[in-house]
């Protein structure tokens, strides 16, 4: 089949490719709205962290499940009308979103943008591919979606600062809406009505089967986000979930050992790759985890406004663009992926123990820039080898789910790291501010020379009273931050020994496996 045929005649092939990347970006700006700036998102929506987190959750668990039946779905209508539909789709989606604040009517909003925002953007992988005449194009067309997935929330931020800053957060949400316009406008200027797909019937969708993997996603991820807050199993919801995750995970694998049409393959995991691969990704996501720590001290320790946080955070974007470059070359010469693995945790292990000396109570752009443009490397490096990793070697008809469960896998990941997050620093601190507190006593000689400096600044404009409590808070904050900067210093030593364990376990390995084979 002729897959230019879908294009009008009249349109040049330069035009194309440009075209086709570009309309891949407004879908995964999806996964980075109400996240890339969850401080501003929580203060508009007056909800707790937390919730915007599950926000995320909720959208990212119906990517997963959403792409099980993907294929279906392209197969079923012609790439015009596929196109339309899906960004008329997101268009309305937005609308809504844009006119409401209430956090209800937001997580159907999320649902919907995880089935149709995914929807509207995966055409386009496939159409990129087949215009890039080269025995590389797949590696080529990952490589794109990739680069923007992983700098999608910083660049994300930065087109919509002026909406963020000037206006609210309607005019941001119209701001994306407009983006999936551009791509409505190329559904009508660019495709004809031929197929891309050989036609498939939407009425034997297994929806059933779907449907319980969804509720098996969010119950789960429900239960690590709000663990924390409701005390884990002494609240009755986080036991319900764990039951509504282990009910419903139960029936969708039996569901699937007996159906004639599976949407899940469970004969993936007798892959090595598979599980080697999933294992690597769960690793990778929980030590990128740790960079939202490093962003979280920039805004309440060090006290920096989030649109500068957000420039900062290009040089975590010029590491991955050239990361993303280095993978590239790695998989179009065929270099090992060992290798390739062995590096890029070698370098999150150099940058683990490099953040650890950047936690200060103040800083400078030049000791905090190089290790997170190092971070960035590091993440473009492995990233898409290893989604190429887990795909390599499958049969065509288990790539989808190999995907799926590569998605999958940096779900629970995304979930856990969070949790793990949460849960350590509120454990650490604790710890911290009780050591620090103990040691605040008049024999203290740099707490009685620093109590008497700020006492007495403050008693020359404030009542006896008032200045007390003024300064016992000035010293309280100062607890506070310390106590997060050592909370952080332990994380990344933590997240430095797991990063080099698993690059020296990458080395070893093979030469390992050799010399045990000799000895047998």
């Amino acid at each position: 089949m002729q897959h230019n045929s879908i294009y009008y005649k009249w349109v040049p092939q330069w035009l194309k490719l440009p075209l086709l990347v570009l309309a891949l970006f407004p879908h995964l700006m999806l996964l980075s709205i109400l996240h890339s700036n969850s401080a501003f998102t929580s203060s508009f929506m007056d909800v707790d962290p937390d919730d915007i987190q599950y926000l995320l959750m909720m959208m990212y668990g119906t990517f997963v499940v959403t792409m099980l039946v993907l294929q279906r779905f392209m197969a079923y209508f012609s790439v015009k009308y596929y196109i339309l539909l899906m960004s008329s789709i997101s268009v309305i989606i937005l609308y809504v979103l844009s006119v409401t604040n209430d956090y209800h009517i937001i997580l159907v909003i999320r649902f919907l943008e995880g089935i149709f925002g995914l929807m509207e953007g995966a055409i386009f992988l496939p159409l990129i591919i087949a215009e890039l005449k080269t025995r590389h194009a797949k590696v080529i067309a990952y490589l794109f979606m990739y680069t923007i997935m992983l700098t999608g929330g910083t660049i994300t931020t930065s087109l919509l600062k002026s909406s963020i800053q000037d206006y609210d957060f309607q005019h941001m949400i119209l701001m994306i809406l407009y983006f999936h316009i551009f791509v409505l406008i190329i559904g009508i200027a660019l495709f004809n009505r031929n197929r891309f797909f050989p036609k498939k019937p939407l009425y034997q969708l297994d929806i059933t089967s779907w449907f319980l993997l969804w509720i098996c996603l969010q119950a789960g991820s429900y239960a690590i986000i709000y663990g924390k807050r409701l005390m884990w199993f002494e609240s009755d919801t986080i036991i319900l979930c764990l039951f509504v995750f282990l009910l419903s995970g139960g029936l969708f694998m039996l569901k699937q050992r007996n159906s004639k049409r599976p949407l899940f393959h469970f004969e993936v995991f007798s892959s090595k790759n598979v599980i080697v691969g999933m294992l690597l990704f769960f690793i990778f996501y929980l030590i990128r985890s740790g960079l939202n720590n490093v962003y979280g001290i920039m805004a309440t320790v060090w006290k920096w406004p989030w649109d500068y946080i957000v420039d900062i955070q290009y040089w975590n974007v010029a590491g991955t663009l050239i990361g993303v470059f280095l993978s590239g070359i790695c998989l179009m010469k065929g270099i090992s992926s060992r290798i390739v693995f062995f590096t890029g945790f070698l370098l999150l292990a150099i940058d683990c123990a490099w953040f650890t000396y950047t936690f200060y109570p103040d800083t400078t752009l030049l000791t905090i820039c190089p290790p997170l443009f190092l971070q960035g490397l590091a993440q473009g490096l492995l990233f898409t080898p290893l989604v190429f990793f887990l795909i390599s070697g499958m049969p065509e008809e288990y790539v989808a789910n190999v995907t799926a469960l590569g998605t999958s896998t940096r779900f629970w990941t995304t979930a856990i790291g969070y949790a793990l997050m949460q849960n350590l620093m509120l454990f650490l601190t604790l710890k911290h501010s009780d050591t620090l507190s103990f040691e605040l006593t008049d024999t203290n000689p740099v707490f009685y020379s620093q109590w008497n400096q700020i006492f007495g600044s403050n008693i020359s404009k404030l009542p006896v009273n008032e200045s007390l409590s003024v300064t016992a808070g000035a010293f309280k904050a100062k607890i506070a931050a310390q106590s997060m900067l050592l909370s952080n210093m332990e994380i990344f030593t933590g997240l430095f020994w797991l990063a080099l364990i698993t690059a020296l376990l990458l080395l070893l390995y093979h030469p390992v496996k050799i010399a045990i084979r000799n000895i047998m």
